[in-house]
C-alpha cells in the first residue's frame, strides 16, 4: 500500500504550471523595466506583449503541453488585472 510516499508523478506538470505563469508575468515585469528606462518604447512593447501573451497559450497547448498553457492562461489573466489595477492608478492621479 504506497500512501503519500514521494512523488507520484505530479511534479512536472504542476512545474510546467508555473514555468507558463512565469514566462507570462516575466513578460509583465519587462515592461515595468522599460517603462523606467525608455518610456518611448511601452507602447510597441504592449502591442508586442498583447500578440506574445495570446500566442504562447496556444502554442504550449499545440505542443500538447496542457499545464503549461494552463498556466500561461492563468498568467494571462494575472497580467490583465495588473496592468488594469495600474492604470487605475494612473489615471485617479496616483490614488490622491
Amino acid at each position: 500500500m504506497k500512501q503519500n510516499q514521494g512523488d507520484n508523478g505530479n511534479a512536472k506538470p504542476l512545474k510546467d504550471l508555473w514555468i507558463g505563469m512565469g514566462i507570462t508575468l516575466s513578460i509583465y515585469l519587462l515592461g515595468l523595466i522599460l517603462l523606467f528606462v525608455n518610456a518611448i518604447m511601452v507602447l510597441p512593447y504592449i502591442v508586442v506583449a498583447i500578440v506574445a501573451l495570446i500566442i504562447i497559450p496556444i502554442v504550449c497547448f499545440a505542443k500538447g503541453k496542457k499545464r503549461m498553457g494552463q498556466g500561461a492562461l492563468i498568467g494571462l489573466g494575472l497580467n490583465i488585472l495588473l496592468f488594469t489595477a495600474c492604470s487605475g492608478i494612473i489615471l485617479s492621479n496616483n490614488g490622491g
